[in-house]
């Protein structure tokens, strides 16, 4: 730790234990190899974590060590995601990834090794993370690994690493480290589990077809057609529908032709992100269908009662 400091800093460094772990909790008294460092006349609190730990356990556990020692609190880290990283940053919890990179903004410092190149930073939330996250809700995960999730989902254990390096990334308090492993704990509440993670979802709609007859096969049911499905709403003269991009091709979408804008099509077909199969898999999941319904649509009256009865009834 002091070899590294000293390589990347061009100085001398003075380190020496925290001597007085009595005035931190235990929690913190027993997760942290606490070290005094001082550079030129400041000195600060360097706490290398001894078990891996997320983002939201950091967050916490900055306050308690800067509360109890009166010190400014860096973490040690030997292993950081490339999404955490640059949060970190962003909500100025300082940091020194060993090797990579120190960010100490109570001196004005922010060091990065150019030997790697990061990827792109993740700005918007895939949709399998947003799947991810709407199958925990509606199914109370609790203690979920990667390689649990990646079953549940049907896919790869490393998809299910970077879906839970997005979640942390996005500090949403979902995963917490057992054992050295990130496991999926939804809340309680469903309501208020969506209001935290709400804010991050996006509209899984990709496009929009408005055709000229319906394809000869079977779909699940879309936008306010799925609604009555779900509520008392009455159902439309134009039926719509899910298809995922695999899809596409094999119903031969684009080879029917699209109806005019002026005119009724048919049916609607939208293609979406991600279909998540729910009750009896005949229309996309209400909360997914909520993200999908325009804000003209939610404006309508008898459509705002039928998703409060849909919610009520089948998610909350």
């Amino acid at each position: 730790m002091k070899k590294y400091l000293e390589q990347v800093m061009h100085q001398s460094v003075d380190e020496r234990p925290f001597d007085a772990p009595e005035k931190l909790p235990l929690g913190c008294r027993n997760a942290f190899e606490l070290n005094i460092v001082k550079l030129g006349q400041r000195e600060f609190l360097l706490a290398e974590p001894i078990e891996d730990m997320n983002l939201t356990e950091l967050r916490k556990s900055r306050i308690q060590l800067e509360r109890y020692t009166g010190y400014p609190c860096a973490f040690y880290l030997k292993k950081v995601n490339w999404y955490a990283a640059p949060k970190m940053v962003e909500e100025g919890i300082p940091f020194v990834w060993e090797n990579r990179q120190v960010y100490l903004p109570f001196l004005g410092m922010l060091l990065q090794e150019s030997r790697k190149e990061p990827p792109k930073q993740c700005t918007v939330i895939s949709f399998l993370t947003q799947k991810l996250l709407l199958k925990a809700l509606y199914e109370n995960w609790q203690d979920v690994m990667a390689a649990q999730a990646a079953d549940l989902l049907g896919v790869s254990r490393m998809s299910i690493t970077r879906c839970y390096d997005e979640i942390e990334a996005l500090g949403l308090p979902f995963l917490k480290m057992q054992r050295r492993s990130r496991r999926f704990h939804a809340m309680a509440d469903k309501k208020e589990m969506w209001e935290v993670m709400r804010p991050f979802l996006r509209d899984p709609i990709i496009r929009t077809f408005r055709l000229e007859r319906k394809p000869d096969t079977e779909m699940i049911l879309s936008g306010t057609s799925a609604l009555a499905e779900y509520s008392m709403l009455g159902e439309d003269s134009c039926v719509t529908y899910a298809v995922r991009k695999d899809q596409i091709k094999a119903l031969g979408l684009k080879e029917i032709r699209e109806t005019p804008p002026d005119e009724e099509p048919a049916c609607i077909v939208q293609e979406v992100g991600y279909i998540l199969p729910f009750g009896e898999n005949k229309a996309v999941d209400p909360l997914s269908l909520m993200l999908m319904l325009s804000d003209e649509e939610l404006d309508d009256p008898r459509v705002e009662s039928c998703v409060e009865e849909m919610l009520e009834e089948l998610v909350w």
